[in-house]
């Protein structure tokens, strides 16, 4: 038979005895208190083992990753993300979901949030898209952990706590999200390594040089970019703290043909982290090359690889984008697609890169007078392409003794060109010019703000003439002509047949 009041087999006989000869009543308000008190007792125990395994997370914000990406966590479980960037860099830590979010975290700042529901939690930082992250919540946990806490409410503003490491080992950057044909960053890709041997290809007889590329089993250019520290002269005498892509100010000129795949290894040996934009070309956005908006920046020492299509043809360049200072101090370089129908018709292609930041105003990455003459004859159809470079200033350039047509601006051909003896060249912009000397002489070329080009001893700065020679100038190494040493940048004219 069975009992009527299992709890009685849990008292002791004594008090169950007692019961027993008690009245009725009294035996049913003791048991009903004595149920209770059971059912208390054991949702304490639940609670109580619940909390047990209740556990805090720490989620590191630092060199634009959260480490670790992806973590698993219990029903009950806080987590913490603790920024602890170093160069003043705030995130956000939002779920994609709605279900939190920090609003902007300073470094030194938290935010926390515990977990009440089971699932898969995937997160961003608004400011910084490319850096995500996923938390994944069980409803059991596997073991306990070795911090304890009890829950901690969610927090909806940062509050400013100590990091929980003093010097936590830096994360890697985070690759650049995948896009169909554009490969993600790589801290050590396949092949030689930018800096172990920079290379730069044939002089172009106007102070740049080109770039040097190997191709791929499926016909993509592989290019290689080292940026580190140089001394570079800028003239005799004058010698500048710069940054340099391959050893040489401005870098190497890349030079390709539309339709051209082109991939760019880069190196970063700076003592600062940085990105390298591709100024004018149309490709994925995350090769784009915007440090903490489209790619996690390049850290010192780190390896980045660029691919894209080359289907912007004309005049472009390419860039760090990671303040003026860096493309002030040598950070550039031209890139030059050739259209399919051929580039724009002339005897002559210069380039002229012009530059007004810390290696002072410079042509091609040299001041008057050791900028490198350019060479043309009476009638010759003279093409140069000008690329302001910054990273400050407007510079109106303008040719003494003739008129030049402005053939196209930013790459794109004018379809109806314009005469002009002075242009304006602003910082970002390329412009093609077509010029042709018809009188044999020295001619100027140089910006006509009058502070940036001449002085009290002459003409210095952004500055070329055009000199009639009575035969051609040959070019040495590195595109300088013989018997200009020194000179200024000389587009030296001369009688045909002279």
């Amino acid at each position: 038979m069975s009992d009527p009041n299992p709890l009685d087999r849990w008292l002791p006989s004594r008090l169950r005895t007692a019961l027993d000869r008690a009245q009725p009543r009294t035996r049913r308000a003791v048991l009903a208190v004595a149920t209770a008190f059971a059912v208390i007792v054991g949702s304490l125990v639940v609670v109580a083992s619940n909390s047990a395994y209740a556990a805090n997370h720490t989620v590191t914000v630092q060199n634009f990753a959260f480490s670790p990406a992806t973590l698993t966590v219990t029903v009950g479980d806080t987590v913490t993300w603790v920024n602890q960037e170093t160069d003043g860099t705030s995130h956000t830590v939002g779920a994609d979901a709605g279900a939190f979010s920090s609003g902007n975290l300073a470094p030194g700042q938290s935010f926390s949030f515990t977990f009440t529901s089971a699932g898969t939690f995937a997160y961003h930082c608004t400011l910084h898209p490319f850096m995500t992250g996923t938390i994944i919540v069980t409803t059991t946990p596997t073991s306990p952990s070795p911090t304890r806490s009890t829950a901690v409410s969610p927090s909806a503003s940062p509050s400013a706590s100590p990091p929980p490491s003093a010097s936590p080992s830096p994360s890697p950057p985070l690759p650049s999200p995948s896009v169909s044909g554009a490969p993600s960053a790589s801290a050590s890709p396949s092949g030689p390594l930018p800096c172990a041997n920079p290379t730069v290809g044939a002089a172009q007889n106007d102070g740049t040089r080109l770039a040097t590329f190997t191709t791929a089993a499926d016909g993509t250019k592989v290019f290689l970019l080292c940026m580190a520290p140089v001394s570079w002269e800028i003239k005799p005498g004058d010698v500048r703290p710069a940054y340099a892509f391959n050893g040489i100010v401005p870098g190497p000129t890349i030079k390709v043909n539309e339709g051209d795949k082109v991939r760019v290894v880069v190196q970063n040996q700076l003592p600062e982290h940085t990105g390298v934009h591709w100024h004018g070309m149309q490709l994925p956005n995350n090769q784009d090359g915007v440090p903490h908006l489209t790619q996690p920046p390049i850290m010192p020492g780190d390896v980045y690889t660029y691919q894209w299509t080359a289907t912007s043809t004309g005049t472009h360049w390419y860039h760090t984008h990671m303040g003026g200072t860096q493309v002030g101090k040598g950070l550039y370089g031209a890139l030059l697609v050739t259209p399919t129908l051929g580039d724009i018709a002339a005897d002559k292609h210069y380039t002229l890169q012009i530059g007004d930041g810390a290696n002072g105003f410079t042509l091609n990455g040299k001041s008057y007078p050791a900028t490198v003459p350019l060479t043309a004859k009476v009638n010759q159809r003279v093409h140069i392409r000008l690329v302001g470079t910054g990273p400050e200033m407007l510079h109106p350039m303008h040719l003494h003794g003739m008129t030049f047509q402005v053939v196209a601006q930013d790459g794109n051909k004018l379809t109806t060109p314009y005469t002009v003896d002075t242009l304006t060249v602003a910082v970002g912009q390329t412009y093609d010019i077509v010029a042709q000397p018809k009188v044999a002489g020295t001619w100027l070329l140089h910006c006509h703000i009058f502070s940036h080009a001449e002085g009290p001893t002459g003409m210095t700065g952004l500055a070329t003439t055009l000199v009639r020679r009575a035969r051609a100038v040959a070019a040495d190494a590195d595109g300088r002509g013989a018997g200009d040493r020194p000179g200024g940048v000389r587009a030296v004219v001369e009688r045909v047949g002279a």
